[in-house]
């Protein structure tokens, strides 16, 4: 019984992940395809982000929507907060082009 639990518990996740890549991510909005793979455009900048891949089924979900080859997920070995990382360094350094307009702030 847990068995079948557990492979149906797969399959709604993957019909779940399925539904958000083609019904939530648009080509070239939030990715484009070249070469044959999948890559993600930050939201941000427009920039292509080598390298990085959606997490948890969601990549591969879009590889099956764009007909490429389907990738192996990727796994996460460690994670760490922005601020946890910032601690890790006795000096921090920044810089502005807006501190003297925004000084109000």
């Amino acid at each position: 019984l847990l068995q079948n639990y557990a492979i149906k518990s797969e399959r709604v996740h993957t019909i779940n992940q399925l539904l958000k890549a083609y019904t939530l991510f648009e080509k070239d909005d939030e990715y484009v395809v070249i070469d044959n793979k999948v890559k993600i455009v930050d939201e941000q900048t427009g920039r292509i982000m080598e390298g990085r891949r959606y997490s948890d089924g969601l990549h591969q979900a879009i590889e099956a929507k764009e007909r490429v080859k389907v990738e192996a997920a990727t796994q996460t070995f460690a994670t760490i907060t922005l601020q946890n990382y910032f601690r890790m360094y006795n000096k921090l350094a920044g810089m502005t082009g807006t501190a003297e307009t925004e000084a109000g702030e």
